[in-house]
């Protein structure tokens, strides 16, 4: 039996169209999973990119942490005020942080099961902090 001419044409055509689906959705999933992600706190609070190489600089009233940030190549300042419990995404590697709140308020930070990891009184001091295993910061 013969086969009418454009079957085996649809044929290869949904052939390649298959093969280039397949091909495109792996290089993007490969692209994704290495694409660079900007650290976040929530809710949200301000922030600034400091230059590689230098230190975090905080006003009286705030906590401040910094954190590296990947898409721009330099370290983001977040600028904690208000009192609340300020959830992290995309925190890695170690970073700093600067408790300059009045009446000297702590600040601590909390893991993933809401353990404490450590607290910081007011000081002038810029500690290092590795935030890998660091879920949230509560800066009152």
């Amino acid at each position: 039996m013969r086969l009418p001419r454009c079957l085996p044409g649809v044929v290869g055509t949904m052939t390649l169209v298959l093969a280039s689906v397949f091909a495109s959705g792996s290089a993007q999933a490969a692209s994704s999973a290495t694409s660079a992600v900007a650290p976040t706190v929530s809710p949200a609070a301000p922030s600034q990119l400091v230059p590689s190489g230098s230190h975090i600089t905080c006003d009286t009233g705030y906590f401040c942490a910094g954190v590296w940030d990947p898409t721009a190549g330099q370290w983001r300042v977040f600028f904690l005020y208000d009192c609340h419990r300020y959830y992290l995404s995309n925190w890695q590697g170690t970073g700093e942080v600067m408790n300059s709140q009045t009446d000297n308020a702590q600040a601590t930070i909390y893991g993933q099961n809401g353990d404490v990891i450590q607290t910081f009184p007011v000081s002038t001091d810029a500690p290092d902090v590795d935030w890998d295993p660091v879920w949230s910061i509560r800066n009152c």
